[in-house]
């Protein structure tokens, strides 16, 4: 069987530390890569319709839709931290992934979401803590039925500003260790 990883990609820049980082994934991983670069693709925050309080789904049509589709086995989450948070596109996904609760609550339809692995890469180069950022990941894991082991599945360099994300040892040894298990 073929398993296919979802990297939902954070970062504005294609070629900085998070690029770095999930390249370096990227070598690691088999079978079939898709990667969405959130701030370029067509997905809107929720609009607060509530459609989906009274139908199954969501009104609203864009690449969402890929993320809905549900059709991989790993799905990674890879943001710098900006404000102690994922980046602004990360949140608009975030609120889309409301349906899914709004479905349930309101409809009592629960959405059979495939079990799957989490992983979170984070970048950052401020003195910052991700704490928020690890919360949000750690939600949108949730909704999409992501085991996530922050011990095992966290990936991060933090310290951009003084060392590059390719040249940060701890980074490397993280890389070289268990984060698919």
């Amino acid at each position: 069987m073929n398993k296919k990883t979802l990297i939902i990609n954070g970062s504005p820049n294609k070629d900085g530390n998070t690029a770095f980082i999930i390249n370096q994934i990227k070598n690691k991983l088999q079978g079939e890569i898709e990667e969405l670069f959130a701030y370029s693709a067509n997905i809107k925050p929720c609009i607060d319709c509530r459609y989906c309080w009274k139908e199954d789904g969501c009104v609203v049509k864009d690449d969402m839709e890929k993320i809905y589709k549900d059709d991989y086995d790993t799905i990674i989450i890879a943001s710098p931290v900006y404000m102690s948070n994922l980046t602004p596109p990360l949140f608009s996904i975030l609120t889309r992934l409301n349906m899914i609760w709004s479905n349930k609550h309101f409809l009592n339809k629960t959405h059979k979401v495939k079990p799957k692995q989490g992983i979170l890469v984070l970048t950052g180069g401020g003195n910052g803590e991700p704490t928020h950022a690890i919360d949000m990941a750690k939600l949108m894991f949730k909704y999409l039925n992501a085991k996530f082991d922050i011990e095992k599945n966290y990936i991060y360099s933090l310290n951009t500003d003084n060392i590059p994300a390719k040249n940060d040892e701890k980074l490397r040894e993280m890389l070289g260790g268990e984060w698919m298990k």
